[in-house]
């Protein structure tokens, strides 16, 4: 059986679909990621065997589109450990140019808090205790329609000054 060449209509369809999305590719490449930074962190209740914590995220938005975000997750950390992690669906969208606070309930059980709090204690007597903390929030945006589909990774991370934090000169 001899195969039959493609039809010349079937085959301009197929170029100007492949020119269409090649072009909506260009289109979405233009857009920047946000900028993402912790902006507060609250203990919102101690009950049981967790702690609940509230992290405020500032998103911020560089581009000349809103951002629709349907859904966030981040994991919290403090000197490359492991202390929290949580979700939240907050249906915000962020205007072109633009930012907003995004609250996160993020959990940490009682075994990470208890390790947190012995190497604040221990880092507070030592000789030469240490006066930063690194924090790191890392996580993913459901971005939920709109010019930006699909999860977005990010990484937000700082340090936090422990003597200005417990107001020591």
């Amino acid at each position: 059986m001899n195969p039959q060449p493609p039809h010349p209509k079937n085959t301009t369809c197929l170029i100007a679909a492949l020119i269409l999305l090649l072009t909506g590719c260009a289109t979405l490449s233009g857009l920047e990621p946000p900028g993402i930074n912790l902006a507060g962190l609250r203990i919102a209740e101690v009950k049981g065997f967790e702690t609940v914590f509230e992290v405020d995220l500032r998103v911020l938005n560089p581009n000349k589109t809103a951002l629709n975000i349907q859904g966030i997750d981040c994991d919290l950390s403090f000197n490359d450990r492991h202390l929290a992690k949580g979700v939240a669906g907050p249906q915000k969208e962020i205007p072109a140019y633009g930012s907003e606070i995004v609250t996160v309930m993020v959990y940490a059980s009682m075994v990470d808090l208890f390790g947190a709090a012995r190497r604040l204690i221990q880092g507070a007597q030592s000789e030469t205790p240490d006066e930063k903390w690194s924090y790191a929030v890392n996580g993913n945006l459901d971005m939920g329609g709109g010019a930006w589909t699909g999860k977005m990774p990010f990484e937000a991370k700082g340090e936090i000054n422990l003597k200005e934090l417990m107001g020591k000169p």
